[in-house]
């Protein structure tokens, strides 16, 4: 997900292994499920790298403000995942099994 000025949201990926720990509140007209985040999630931009942690691979656009840390923030450090840590809450997300 790379970032433009003045881009509001992010998209961003999660994968998990079980979809009955996350509170699913209801479905969007788009056929998307609002689901209620912990108070800080991980994320990734790279829809490949999320496959890795789940059964499961959430998709969401996240608010830029949402964003608490992302890895680039410290050039030299924290590499590897390319995550992001995002503020919970209710978000709108694609879900699919893998």
């Amino acid at each position: 997900a790379r970032q433009h000025p003045g881009e509001a949201h992010l998209g961003l990926y999660r994968g998990i292994n079980r979809i009955d720990d996350h509170e699913t509140l209801g479905r969007e007209q788009d056929g998307g499920h609002l689901v209620l985040l912990n108070n800080l999630s991980s994320f990734t931009s790279e829809r490949e790298r999320a496959d890795e942690f789940g059964d499961y691979l959430l998709s969401a656009r996240v608010p830029v403000p949402k964003v608490f840390f992302y890895n680039r923030l410290l050039p030299g450090m924290l590499k590897g995942e390319d995550e992001y840590v995002v503020i919970g809450g209710v978000y709108g997300v694609d879900i699919r099994a893998y």
